[in-house]
């Protein structure tokens, strides 16, 4: 039995899905209108130490951490002109994701190269890093000549 689905009701539900998804109870339209202190009590303590020594930091020094505040100018400047075609590129591996970059999509760069990410509401209160692997899985093949001693009484011809 072959089950077809308008696009139409398909559409619908995955507007259902979206709202049923949530982070720690909370619904994303709630999450969108939190402020980081709100968001702050729904991280672990890793992501708390993170913002509250980050905080710290801005309070110290403004020449500190400089990369991190022109990644959120720059993405700032993007959420405000609601460009969504356009990516961000970042080599900041070490941020947080908040609810406000759900839907956008980030380059994030692995030591090599950019990898694209598209924010989804799972992610948030995970670091960039996590969703851009800087190495690849090693796929080893079979031994050569000599890679082993049984191989010096086997013929090379």
């Amino acid at each position: 039995m072959i089950l077809i689905i308008s696009r139409k009701k398909f559409n619908e539900n995955l507007q259902k899905d979206m709202s049923l998804r949530n982070f720690k109870g909370k619904t994303f339209k709630k999450l969108i209108k939190f402020k980081i202190i709100e968001l702050y009590d729904l991280l672990d303590s890793r992501r708390k130490r993170k913002i509250s020594r980050y905080a710290a930091r801005l309070n110290a020094s403004k020449t500190h951490r400089l990369n991190e505040l022109n990644f959120i100018k720059k993405f700032k400047n993007i959420v405000c002109s609601k460009i969504d075609k356009k990516a961000l590129k970042t080599h900041i591996r070490n941020f947080i994701i908040f609810p406000v970059f759900v839907n956008k999509k980030f380059f994030i760069y692995s030591g090599k190269s950019f990898i694209k990410i598209d924010i989804k509401i799972d992610m948030i209160g995970r670091y960039f890093g996590e969703y851009s692997p800087t190495y690849s899985k090693v796929q080893h093949g079979a031994p050569g000549i000599g890679a082993s001693h049984s191989s010096r009484f086997i013929p090379l011809k």
